[in-house]
């Protein structure tokens, strides 16, 4: 199975290659037999990027031969980017979606553009992140309400109704981080109920002090570091491959049957 993988916001390739080649002697995809493509994460707007992927994807069919499976992994930004390129072309041969830290309901802007800023994210990116914007309102095909959360105190994004989410024939998941400093509710930016987009996209957590956005994505930033005590190790990028090794073999195991 051929496997591309979307990187975060102005990561660009090298910054998922981890999940690709491994590290410290921790094997990635490729050692465990998948055939990896990295798309470059494309310029411009999320909406700006859905028609780059498309391009992208459109150019590695032309450059193989028969009708070999294939798998999107995104992470963070770039996992809605999967999403929504099958939102935007329903009938894109995709086999399955391994999300990584998706914040698929959108992120509280209001509270998040520090952090956000700080790791690179630009303004049309934001905008389109916005639980509010119009991306995502035409993403999941629904719009929503704020709530307060009496635990926290902060806001919280609720879907007024089921979403959309992919084409039935198409498995997803989504594998986000859950820190105890965020009352496990959350990996720093993105709320659990916007992963799993309110129970129902289906979501497996990682939980610990250090399973925050950037961690979980294998990467860090000296400012978070600094700023918000965001470590790194080698403890949460390895069970993100292991996940989506285990949903690409599941889908293609049903392909087959």
């Amino acid at each position: 199975m051929r496997v591309v993988l979307i990187p975060g916001w102005n990561e660009g390739a090298d910054g998922i290659q981890v999940f690709v080649k491994g590290r410290h002697r921790i094997p990635g995809l490729a050692a465990l037999g998948f055939e990896c493509a990295v798309f470059d994460g494309g310029r411009g707007s999320i909406r700006d990027r859905i028609g780059q992927l498309a391009q992208f994807l459109a150019g590695l069919r032309s450059s193989q031969s028969g009708d070999e499976p294939l798998a999107l992994f995104g992470y963070s930004a770039g996992a809605l980017t999967a999403r929504a390129l099958l939102r935007a072309y329903p009938k894109t041969a995709v086999t399955a979606i391994f999300q990584l830290a998706a914040p698929n309901a959108g992120v509280v802007v209001d509270d998040a553009p520090g952090i956000l800023h700080r790791i690179h994210f630009d303004r049309d990116v934001l905008e389109d992140l916005d639980s509010e914007s119009a991306f995502m309102s035409w993403l999941n095909q629904i719009g929503g309400h704020w709530e307060l959360d009496s635990k926290t105190q902060r806001k919280r994004w609720k879907l007024e109704k089921k979403p959309w989410i992919v084409p039935e024939n198409v498995p997803i998941s989504n594998l986000t981080g859950r820190m105890p400093r965020y009352h496990n509710q959350s990996d720093g930016i993105v709320l659990v109920e916007s992963a799993s987009l309110d129970g129902h996209l289906p979501c497996e957590f990682i939980d610990g002090k250090n399973a925050n956005h950037l961690n979980v994505g294998g990467t860090w930033n000296a400012l978070t570091l600094v700023l918000r005590g965001w470590r790194s190790d080698d403890v949460c990028w390895p069970q993100a491959v292991a996940a989506a090794a285990q949903l690409f073999r599941r889908s293609a195991l049903g392909r087959k049957q």
